[in-house]
């Protein structure tokens, strides 16, 4: 709510994707559009409602804000990159025209354990930490880590993302002297205020409320697992048949069978197999 149907929305939204992207803020506000949210660049896609998706002239963005951590989530956060790459595939067979995707987690909890506040992942090489490609980049915020923060510490951190993401680990009672002579973020706060108030949303959630979502979802996991093996294995025969059409159409642009294989994440002797088995 308060990164989209706001008025502070696109300027609240423009500062955290330039701090993340470590771009210059008119770099972004005066290119930044928000472009659909549902994910309809194949028939396919499940679950397939995005929190925000953005369009620059550099980037794709997708903002994804996460409250409990699971398997599942995880893989449909994956999907939504997938689909983007895609969906570029099918509109241009120029790969030099290709926007990088950039996908942005806002994560209530700390994913690697390591006791950071940001993480940028992104394809590698595993022994020498020697960064392959950029097209594809992943940065996970960990508001765990801002929950050691007190508002005293706050108010003259020199970190501006840590300053914006903070107002949703920030209790009610300090979030004004948290604050306090900073006039974006007193906007931002009384727009807050105000969804909170016309939706009977919170501003942030207690840790009750936290585990109470975790054992939810473990629950729905355990579930899923459990239960409707028919669907699990449509999602599965889905998800092939994407990797199928990305093998063949990049087959068809004459794409090195290496670069296929990479994108595909299978070796070469399984795509040769495949293409093998399609082609026309």
């Amino acid at each position: 709510y308060l990164f989209k149907n706001s008025p502070v929305a696109k300027e609240l939204t423009a500062l955290v994707v330039s701090q993340v992207l470590k771009v210059d803020y008119k770099e972004i506000i005066n290119n930044m559009k928000l472009i659909s949210e549902d994910m309809l660049f194949s028939t396919k896609t499940l679950d397939s409602r995005t929190d925000m998706m953005l369009e620059t002239d550099k980037y794709y963005v997708n903002i994804e804000f996460c409250y409990t951590r699971g398997s599942t989530r995880q893989k449909q956060m994956d999907s939504y990159v997938f689909e983007i790459f895609m969906s570029q595939l099918r509109k241009t067979q120029d790969y030099k025209s290709m926007k990088n995707i950039l996908q942005i987690m806002i994560e209530n909890y700390e994913y690697f354990g390591r006791g950071e506040f940001s993480y940028e992942v992104g394809f590698m090489e595993k022994k020498l930490h020697i960064p392959e490609d950029e097209l594809i980049t992943k940065f996970h915020l960990s508001l765990d880590n801002l929950k050691e923060m007190d508002y005293t510490s706050i108010i003259n951190e020199k970190d501006v993302l840590k300053r914006l993401l903070y107002i949703f680990v920030c209790d009610e009672d300090s979030l004004d002297k948290a604050y306090r002579g900073d006039k974006f973020m007193e906007k931002v706060i009384k727009t807050a205020r105000e969804i909170a108030g016309k939706e009977k949303i919170p501003l942030y959630l207690t840790e009750d409320e936290i585990r109470k979502l975790d054992r939810e979802e473990a629950v729905q996991e355990g579930y899923d697992s459990g239960y409707d093996a028919g669907k699990r294995d449509g999602v599965a025969l889905g998800v092939e048949q994407n990797r199928l059409e990305m093998i063949m159409n990049m087959y068809h642009d004459n794409v090195d069978i290496n670069i296929i294989a990479k994108y595909s994440n299978l070796l070469v002797e399984d795509v040769e197999k495949i293409i093998e088995k399609n082609k026309e």
